[in-house]
């Protein structure tokens, strides 16, 4: 996309000297899908939601009622907490790593491209991409998001991904005791309280993620029952009606412009809505690697959005399809590699396309773009079934096995880090939820082992937690 850099980022109708926009990649709905930020808002959300979803399962179990119960849901809760703490920055920073040894040999080996012959040999060239992958893994750089670091960019999520990870830890452990009402208050607060003290739109979003899971065992209408002491019956009209307008309201401001942010409608009426410093002529810096305003639109679209997909089924069912599915399982990878399918494989044939044969721009640019993305999805997946589920086992033999983490005495493990699920190397359809593991698995500590890819899965979470992996 940055071939349309200087026009992608700008709202649909806008005028830019005496123009008018109006391309179809301007449209809010369309934007919102290639612009990206957006999406960074809804992951950090489904996110948090992800994350404490089993745990806030078990605390609000209505069928551990008696003492001795809630003693062993308490201990299940406190191994899967140890579990997922420890397991979070193998399953994060593994690939990582591996992507960034790949991405230093491809720079310094490849003819074409992005090439880089600033080190004096192969070895400085991975220390130096050791170095940027020591700024993504640092777990006290909260300070500011920036620099970024060097070479793969896109990278940037997974250290204040991490950070977030171990914020919700902490707030399940804090709020696990407490009651429903309590629990949902406490995490308003933080969220609040987080964006106000430091503009931390990344915790908001995380503990927005955790309030629709709350949600999702806790309605609020159970808390107004409560509260009235009789039932509380609504029509379906009462959510199907808010839930769709907040899908789609949730991705117009998802699709929040970057450049001329109050340049045309409904943008320039809600700008009036967005806190001065959050502005670009507020004097307050901007700590994010875009203006404020998209993050702070983009958090609370982010929010509405998951919220609408949560009271639409025949939504989810839409999003839980096979090929989708498949999409999520490799979203990772995909993520981490779309740096090197832009730079090693799109942009050469855009270039070639455009100085060799003559093709104009938005044709070369379409060929580019098809071609780079079947080269993504493609390594993506060897990537996934090579690297990623490898990191995956080994973040499970190394928390259970090896540090003992929910491991029951005497038992024996029926396999190791290097055991693997049988891998077809192009799959032609969805792989299901628990292929080839052994039942041994199925302990409380993997019921919290959730695989979270990078990108937006289908929302049927359900079905997502009993995968039994944990990024």
């Amino acid at each position: 996309m940055g071939k349309y850099r200087d026009f992608i980022f700008k709202p649909y109708g806008a005028v830019r000297n005496g123009k008018k926009l109006e391309h179809f990649i301007q449209l809010p709905f369309v934007r919102a899908l290639i612009a990206g930020k957006g999406m960074v808002c809804v992951f950090f959300v489904l996110s948090g939601f992800v994350l404490s979803y089993s745990s806030l399962r078990k605390v609000n179990d209505p069928d551990r009622s008696n003492k001795q119960e809630k003693t062993g849901n308490r201990d299940d809760l406190l191994t899967s907490v140890s579990s997922m703490t420890l397991r979070r920055a193998i399953r994060l920073f593994g690939p990582m790593l591996a992507l960034a040894f790949i991405t230093a040999f491809v720079t310094y080996y490849v003819p074409w491209g992005n090439i880089d012959h600033e080190a004096p040999n192969i070895f400085a060239h991975l220390y130096k991409f050791w170095l940027s992958s020591v700024t993504v893994m640092d777990p006290y750089h909260w300070a500011r998001l920036r620099p970024l670091p060097r070479h793969f960019g896109q990278a940037w999520t997974l250290g204040v991904e991490y950070r977030l990870s171990l914020v919700m830890f902490l707030m399940i452990a804090t709020t696990a005791t407490l009651s429903t009402v309590g629990r949902k208050f406490v995490v308003i607060f933080v969220a609040a309280w987080s964006v106000y003290c430091n503009r931390r739109w990344d915790v908001a979003c995380a503990m927005g993620g955790m309030m629709l899971a709350e949600l999702r065992f806790a309605p609020l209408s159970d808390d107004i029952s409560r509260l009235l002491n009789r039932p509380l019956r609504l029509s379906k009209w009462l959510t199907i009606v808010p839930a769709v307008f907040c899908v789609i309201f949730g991705i117009l401001l998802c699709s929040w412009p970057e450049d001329m942010p109050a340049g045309a409608q409904p943008y320039r009426s809600l700008w009036e809505l967005t806190p001065l410093t959050w502005r670009p002529d507020s004097g307050h810096g901007s700590p994010e690697p875009v203006g404020g305003w998209v993050w702070w639109w983009g958090t609370i679209g982010a929010f509405m959005l998951l919220w609408g997909l949560e009271q639409l089924p025949l939504l989810q069912k839409v999003l839980s399809i096979s090929f989708l599915k498949y999409l999520g399982e490799i979203s990772y990878a995909y993520y981490l590699l779309q740096g090197l399918g832009y730079t090693h494989v799109g942009d050469p044939i855009y270039e070639v396309l455009q100085a060799r044969y003559g093709w104009s721009k938005n044709s070369a640019f379409a060929l580019a773009y098809i071609v780079g993305n079947i080269f993504n999805i493609i390594a993506s997946d060897y990537f996934w079934r090579v690297i990623d589920e490898s990191f995956i086992r080994l973040a499970r033999f190394v928390v259970v096995e090896w540090l003992g983490v929910g491991k029951q005495p005497g038992s024996r493990s029926r396999s190791g880090p290097g055991s693997a699920v049988g891998y077809t190397l192009v799959p032609i359809a969805a792989p299901t939820a628990n292929d080839d593991r052994f039942e041994s698995d199925n302990t409380a500590v993997q019921e919290d082992d959730i695989t979270f890819k990078e990108g937006f899965d289908d929302v049927n979470i359900g079905e997502e937690v009993r995968h039994g992996r944990d990024l």
